[in-house]
């Protein structure tokens, strides 16, 4: 007795014919008729009553059925959960985040994310770039967005975003009357900068050198869910990715891009030495995007600043 016996016992019951069945199943009446005979040998069991051309069902074949079909309910969970599997991964996706994107951008790619896939289970872990990769590297996660890679990292690493850092400050500061902020305007000024061991920083991608005032008065970290009240509440200006900061954007928060320019990278960071989830891949396609949608959205007034 094998799956091909049953699969033809039970379009045999559910069409009430042999020749139902063969077309049910593309295959020939004489071929169903074989293969039902065979099932009666195997089983030991009648399975039907012939009458002329007609097939009746005995008590053991009705039996017969009903424990067929249990067992093709779960035959049937086991084809949804392997269209599950094949479509949408394991049905949970964990990010790691760091900060900036972790509080912006990439809460806002979730929400489109399980509008497309309702059925996922999606867990966001924010913290910093180094805990990021941490968390990539060990498969705790499925996928990271971070702003620093190490040397030393062994993740799949795909830069996600390359954006001008732009300088954050209540409306109400004195450099908001700038057009563009430089180096030399932040001289004697409190400012909120990335933390000292934030690797971003220490490379000096992120930070223009600022006078000799400026870096004893530097004051802790900046992420993106403090930006807004770090600028506002205590009066001072923070450098921040062109993204991050349009998050926050409105009436009592100046925008002002840098002079030199200055680049924020991020990066999308995968488990190494494994298949990509397909989960993650479909989770990336929407967080690219939603990117090119907020660049495209504020091509027209960073080119503004940066032509005045």
């Amino acid at each position: 007795m094998n799956l091909k016996h049953i699969e033809t016992f039970r379009a045999v019951m559910v069409s009430g014919s042999m020749t139902a069945a063969a077309k049910a199943l593309f295959t020939s009446q004489p071929n169903v008729s074989r293969l039902i005979a065979q099932l009666e040998r195997d089983t030991g069991l009648q399975l039907f009553q012939r009458s002329g051309v007609r097939l009746i069902p005995t008590s053991e074949g009705e039996a017969f059925f009903r424990e067929v079909e249990r067992a093709f309910v779960g035959l049937q969970g086991l084809a949804n959960a392997a269209a599950q599997i094949r479509n949408l991964g394991s049905g949970r996706l964990r990010i790691a985040a760091m900060p900036s994107a972790g509080m912006t951008l990439v809460p806002h790619a979730i929400k489109r994310f399980v509008e497309l896939f309702p059925e996922v289970t999606v867990s966001l872990h924010v913290n910093t770039s180094a805990t990021v990769n941490h968390w990539t590297a060990s498969q705790f996660c499925d996928l990271g967005v971070a702003v620093y890679v190490s040397e030393a990292s062994d993740c799949e690493v795909e830069q996600l975003s390359d954006v001008a850092a732009v300088c954050v400050m209540p409306a109400a500061h004195r450099l908001a009357a700038k057009r563009s902020i430089k180096p030399e305007d932040l001289e004697g000024e409190s400012f909120i900068s990335l933390c000292h061991g934030d690797g971003t920083r220490a490379d000096g991608r992120s930070v223009p050198p600022c006078g000799r005032a400026a870096h004893p008065r530097d004051r802790g970290a900046i992420h993106g869910h403090v930006l807004r009240d770090g600028a506002t509440r205590h009066g001072r200006d923070a450098r921040a990715s062109e993204i991050v900061a349009r998050d926050y954007a409105g009436p009592d928060i100046a925008i002002r891009p840098f002079v030199p320019a200055t680049r924020f990278q991020t990066y999308l960071l995968f488990p190494p030495h494994r298949p990509r989830e397909r989960l993650a891949s479909a989770f990336v396609e929407v967080l690219r995007g939603l990117h090119d949608e907020l660049l495209a959205e504020m091509a027209p007034p960073t080119e503004a600043f940066r032509q005045s």
